[in-house]
């Protein structure tokens, strides 16, 4: 046979085999987009109502920076917020990049250095107007905090939620297998034992949808706040459940063990899951952290 028609043989499956994964991907991301867009209605603006970020004016010169979590939205940080500003706290939570909005903004803005560039962002703005700035971050949010707690030794305290920090091996197949799928949206397996709380469960506004470039932003976080550990000096509070779902309790330990500073508590709950703030236990997270806070003013 002449080998010209198998090239243009060759040739032609391929382009028919690239014609067919495009339009799969296509209705794949149809298919999810709807579904999240029905589920999570959006305002005018093109964020999920009810996850806009939030500033809340306080009465003293101290501000908290409040930090949510990787493929969550700041309300998961709202109450904590509101227990803050009502002790006088000026409190900044933040919205990052590519949460609390569309699949597509998902996919196209979820990066780590548009994370650290807008905490890094928030953090100076807050400096401007208040004496005092605090940072509490919660899971990948809590990694962020750590990054920002190891380069600003001037911030007087730091509160860590089940920070998200390093990367445990029964977590490192999801980003594996995330990376090599060619479909556009994966489901966010095991979201559902996050919240222990049956009315926080229902009112949470992540997608449980995520991106491979999204997972991989998270992963590069993770990491990075790993190695800075040693390098963190600030007074800082490390809050965890034993049920959590996301960070075993061994990962917690040896992270806790790994920052420097001479002033540091952790704190053990038995009854939440990962987003501790907005869970089951959230007074008392909420009480802790401001009186963490109170003891470094």
């Amino acid at each position: 046979m002449n080998t010209g028609w198998l090239l243009t043989g060759a040739v032609g499956a391929a382009v028919a085999l690239g014609g067919w994964v495009w339009l799969w991907r296509w209705r794949v991301a149809q298919r999810f987009e709807s579904s999240d867009a029905a589920r999570r209605p959006r305002g005018a603006n093109g964020v999920v109502i009810g996850a806009e970020e939030f500033f809340l004016r306080g009465t003293s010169d101290r501000a908290v920076l409040l930090l949510h979590g990787f493929n969550d939205t700041p309300q998961s940080m709202a109450y904590l917020g509101a227990r803050l500003n009502a002790v006088g706290y000026t409190v900044h939570g933040l919205r990052l990049p590519g949460h609390g909005c569309s699949l597509p903004e998902l996919a196209r803005e979820a990066r780590a250095g548009a994370w650290r560039e807008a905490v890094q962002s928030a953090f100076t703005a807050l400096h401007l107007e208040h004496r005092r700035v605090y940072v509490c971050g919660q899971s990948m949010g809590g990694a962020l905090a750590v990054l920002l707690a190891a380069s600003h030794s001037e911030m007087p305290a730091v509160a860590l939620l089940a920070p998200f920090i390093g990367l445990e091996p029964r977590l490192g197949w999801q980003f594996r297998l995330a990376r090599l799928s060619p479909a556009p949206y994966h489901k966010s397996l095991g979201g559902e034992r996050s919240l222990h709380d049956p009315v926080a469960r229902r009112a949470a506004l992540g997608p449980g949808i995520v991106t491979a470039q999204a997972l991989l932003a998270l992963r590069t976080i993770a990491l990075d706040a790993q190695s800075v550990l040693g390098q963190v000096r600030v007074p800082t509070l490390y809050v965890q459940s034993t049920l959590d779902n996301r960070v075993s309790a061994a990962a917690g330990e040896k992270h806790y063990n790994a920052i420097q500073a001479t002033d540091k508590e952790q704190l053990w709950l038995s009854g939440s899951g990962h987003i501790i703030s907005a869970d089951l236990e959230r007074d008392l997270v909420a009480d802790r952290v401001i009186a963490w806070f109170e003891r470094h003013l």
